[in-house]
């Protein structure tokens, strides 16, 4: 799958700061690509975790980064001030929403509950025609796989019609990822 015309890109991931070295080597190496490739950057707003690295990796390449966090989070996941624009939301809701409409195509890195949450809603709204903009799952380590499987067993029990290949699309390195958007 190629991905065309893609001016900016949601990305959803984690922010905890206890995770491998190995992950957030990944996220960051994801940052610097996007910023060569010129996409603006559209994510959480934390400095910490998978959501720092992929920021930092941007914009130490001259790249552009939109930081979308609610009032709530803005000390707890230590919002990220040497990001380009900063959007402080009065709630969840509406930081998901701003994720969901400024990015042109979603990319899910790994992350804990919050990142479940908001690819599986968006997977959810491609299947009910409410966009048609690429979901991508970088399943590094197979960390996707799970949910791979459970799309899988929802097409093959007929809960949906739709094959998870044609909900979204499954990277497995730096490699893969960047051979989507040549």
């Amino acid at each position: 799958m190629k991905i065309k015309n893609i001016k900016s890109i949601t990305v959803y991931c984690s922010s905890s700061n206890k995770i491998s070295k190995k992950y957030k080597k990944q996220a960051k190496n994801i940052g610097i690509f996007i910023s060569k490739k010129k996409i603006k950057l559209i994510y959480g707003g934390g400095k910490n975790g998978l959501m720092g690295e992929v920021a930092r990796g941007v914009k130490e390449n001259k790249g552009y980064v939109i930081g979308i966090i609610p009032e709530f989070l803005k000390t707890k996941e230590n919002m990220n001030t040497k990001i380009d624009q900063i959007i402080i939301t009065k709630d969840m809701h509406k930081r998901k929403n701003l994720l969901y409409k400024k990015g042109d195509a979603i990319l899910a890195l790994p992350g804990g509950p919050g990142t479940i949450e908001e690819i599986t809603e968006i997977i959810s709204w491609l299947n009910l025609n409410i966009h048609s903009k690429p979901i991508i799952l970088f399943n590094y380590k197979n960390f996707w796989d799970p949910l791979i499987k459970m799309y899988n067993k929802i097409y093959d029990n007929k809960f949906n019609s739709k094959k998870s290949k044609s909900l979204f699309y499954c990277v497995n390195n730096i490699s893969e990822f960047k051979k989507m958007f040549d």
